[in-house]
């Protein structure tokens, strides 16, 4: 009896041949067109209008955050009367919908080969979008490729740029280990380095004048930039230096805390000293404004005793013999009653004394009346000597008239304290000022009058 034959798919091998091809075809056609979009899926179409396509092509990806939501269907040039724009046909998903005309747009690098995509902001402002209508042109965001970057940089720059990355990569070579060590300690610096942000983020930390204040610091530094490079050199030489020494350095800050310590206690022992010490420098603050003029004053008073003592010593011995008369004068017991009878007419005479000595002191009145008086005696005739006057005088003056003159300079009164006593030496400087003056001229006249030898 003959089996009968089978006839399960297994069976048959052209039928499996068949379905597994099929099944190949239809997953390199989903994987040629995964780029373009899964068939019979919707999607959300929109296009946009860039002022360069910048090196995209058709099938690169559109992202929102970050996340893949469509691709770059089509890309066309379209002519204006400024010049020729491109028009960005973008194949979203039905997630994106809808857009509206406030979203911003920019072709960034994915990758320094070359590689682009479009990164699109969908900010909630202006009108939806419906499918098949179009960004506006003040949408797209300007587009800066690495090639714009390092042509930026002038050619020693380049240079430079070349030797740091040729240096970090020799750095990091071998250091595999160190470099997953690194890595596995990142979750706690991020931890700690959350604490910094937010402390760099409050409005009371002020990094934003911290960052124009660093920029306007190496503003000024930018001119001085060769003394710079020379400063650092030297630093090397100056680390060098420390370098050799670092056992002595490690002593000394193995001793700082120590001292920081002693130095706490002491001020907070000083601390009473110092608050006393602070209100005296408080009250010596008026004095302090009357040393300028003091130090003046007895800088000139040493000019002039300098010379007066030395001719004291040579007077010294001259009067040795005087003083030893007045020692003996001193010893007679009839003196003692002669200094009691003195005594009292010395203390009448004191304040006269003080109130005239400044006319002679300061104004040199004494000196001059001597010398007037001298020649008041000298000139003259058989009938006797005269005074030499000088009378300023108006015709109107010599008139009775209900008012005085227009003219008339009349002090009756003479100075109001005696003279020097305010380091003023009226009599005798008054300025013939013009019009009618009775009384003191106003203003201080000065201390300075004519020297007589």
């Amino acid at each position: 009896m003959r089996d009968k034959p089978n006839s399960s798919l297994a069976g048959s091998p052209i039928l499996i041949g068949a379905v597994t091809v099929l099944v190949t075809v239809v997953a390199v056609f989903l994987s040629y067109n995964a780029n373009e979009g899964l068939p019979f899926v919707p999607t959300y179409d929109v296009n946009a209008l860039v002022p360069d396509a910048a090196g995209l092509v058709e099938g690169n990806e559109v992202r929102i955050g970050g996340k893949r939501v469509g691709v770059v269907k089509s890309i066309d040039a379209v002519p204006t009367r400024t010049g020729t724009i491109a028009k960005l046909a973008l194949k979203l998903d039905k997630t994106s919908e809808p857009l509206y005309s406030g979203a911003q747009l920019t072709i960034r690098p994915r990758s320094p080969l070359g590689l682009k995509y479009v990164e699109v902001i969908p900010n909630r402002r202006g009108r939806p979008l419906a499918a098949g209508q179009s960004l506006p042109l003040s949408a797209a965001g300007p587009v800066v490729d690495l090639d714009q970057v390092l042509s930026g940089l002038d050619q020693p720059t380049r240079r430079s740029l070349q030797l740091a990355v040729a240096g970090l990569g020799d750095g990091l070579a071998g250091r595999g280990e160190d470099l997953n060590a690194a890595i596995a300690a990142f979750p706690r610096l991020e931890t700690h380095g959350e604490r910094v942000a937010a402390n760099l983020a409050d409005p009371r930390t002020d990094l934003t004048g911290l960052v124009h204040g660093a920029a306007r610091a190496a503003g000024e530094l930018a001119p001085v930039a060769p003394q710079l490079g020379s400063l650092v050199r030297a630093s090397s030489t100056t680390a060098g230096a420390l370098a050799s020494v670092a056992p002595d350095i490690q002593r000394v800050l193995e001793g700082t805390p120590p001292t920081l310590d002693s130095a706490t206690r002491a001020l907070a022992v000083a601390q009473p000293v110092l608050h006393d010490a602070r209100a005296l420098v408080h009250d010596i603050r008026p004095g302090t404004r009357a040393l300028p003029q003091a130090a003046a004053e007895l800088h000139s008073a040493i000019v002039t005793g300098i010379p007066v003592v030395r001719r004291a010593v040579a007077l010294s011995d001259r009067l040795r013999a005087s003083l030893a008369a007045l020692d003996r004068l001193a010893s007679d017991p009839f003196t003692r009653g002669a200094l009691d009878r003195l005594l009292p007419t010395v203390n009448t005479a004191l304040p006269l004394l003080r109130f005239v000595a400044p006319m002679q002191t300061v104004c040199n009145y004494l000196g001059l009346w001597t010398r007037n008086t001298t020649s008041s005696i000298s000139e003259g005739d058989a009938s006797g000597t005269w005074f030499r006057t000088l009378v300023i005088a108006g015709a109107d003056e010599a008139k009775a008239n209900a008012q005085p003159a227009p003219n008339l300079h009349h002090d009756p009164y003479g100075n109001t304290a005696a003279p020097g006593q305010e380091h003023e030496c009226e009599p005798g400087k008054e300025p013939y000022l013009p019009g009618q003056r009775l009384g003191h001229v106003p203003g201080n006249q000065g201390a300075s009058t004519e020297p007589t030898p």
